[in-house]
């Protein structure tokens, strides 16, 4: 048995431990193995594939939705900062009759600054991007509570800035999410990135904490190396889940490029047993021009590369 397979096994043995009762209980019936019983979903999963704003070719609003809508694509992700705002209703005229929904918007954020006017000010300045999603009926906010090295000078600890995040700052982004009619969605970070959120199961605790208006999202890019199980993180997300990153497992590229090393069965298998229907949206680069390293890839190389990935994400749905 492999290293990893065996890990998985053991993750979702432990499911019901680690995620709690309510998603995933021990089967004790009938001599039961230990293994989880989980609640089957109210709707099966979907698989529905979305590509961040600036992977998507074309040049205006109606000529971007208008590749995904051809290609197969079923939601959209959008920057953050002030975009939103500023495209707000332009985005709900172009959506209108159309078979797409609006996933998230992925922006910088960071809450662990010691002080709290700086904090105060990370707040403010997302809560008119949240009534741009409201309006616009996005899924919500990515969010992540920490960047960098809490180490270092005029940073909160870990244990002040969960506290601080939970009781203040992500609970009012989250309550003024709520109010209209979104969300902020917290994202887990590699290690060297952030040491304060690193796996899907404590987003998911921190968002069951915070309440109404908090979710949490998988990435497979960060999964793979904090993660034991692709399956066992995303049951332990649950009906928190809101959002999934993807990109190539062995170099954060478009998925494909690496078909060997691109195996997301696992995960999608945990995507179907808590049945999600959420965006799977790729966030990456693209690998170097053979022809010359120094430029990027044609759009008709990336138009290529983004068929590629689609047709091997809907081949291994259909294995998970």
């Amino acid at each position: 048995m492999k290293r990893r397979d065996f890990l998985t096994a053991s993750a979702v043995a432990g499911v019901a431990t680690v995620c709690g009762a309510p998603r995933a209980a021990a089967d004790q019936a009938g001599g039961g193995n230990g293994m989880p019983k989980l609640t089957p979903p109210e709707k099966p999963a979907e698989l529905n594939l979305c590509l961040q704003w600036g992977a998507i070719p074309g040049g205006e609003i109606k000529e971007k939705l208008d590749f995904l809508e051809a290609n197969g694509f079923t939601a959209v992700e959008i920057p953050s900062g002030d975009w939103p705002i500023k495209n707000c209703d332009a985005m709900i005229e172009a959506m209108k009759g159309r078979k797409l929904f609006l996933a998230t918007a992925c922006g910088p954020s960071d809450f662990s600054y010691a002080e709290p006017e700086k904090r105060e000010a990370e707040v403010q300045k997302f809560l008119p991007v949240l009534e741009a999603l409201g309006k616009m009926k996005s899924v919500g906010l990515i969010i992540c509570p920490a960047r960098g090295k809490l180490s270092e000078p005029g940073r909160l600890s870990a244990k002040e800035l969960r506290k601080d995040f939970v009781e203040n700052t992500g609970k009012r982004l989250a309550e003024h999410a709520h109010k209209h009619g979104t969300s902020i969605v917290l994202e887990p970070l590699r290690r060297n990135e952030t040491p304060f959120l690193r796996q899907v199961a404590d987003g998911a605790r921190i968002a069951a904490d915070i309440g109404p208006g908090a979710t949490v999202m998988g990435d497979f890019w960060h999964m793979g190396l904090e993660e034991t199980s692709f399956m066992g993180a995303f049951i332990c997300g649950g009906k928190l889940l809101t959002h999934v990153h993807i990109a190539g497992l062995k170099e954060r590229i478009i998925p494909g490029v690496h078909r060997d090393a691109d195996n997301y069965v696992d995960g999608f298998k945990g995507l179907k047993l808590i049945g999600y229907r959420g965006a799977v949206s790729f966030e990456g680069g693209w690998p170097k021009n053979p022809e010359d390293p120094k430029k990027g890839l044609p759009q008709e190389e990336k138009i290529r590369l983004i068929r590629n990935m689609a047709t091997m994400l809907r081949e291994q749905w259909a294995m998970a």
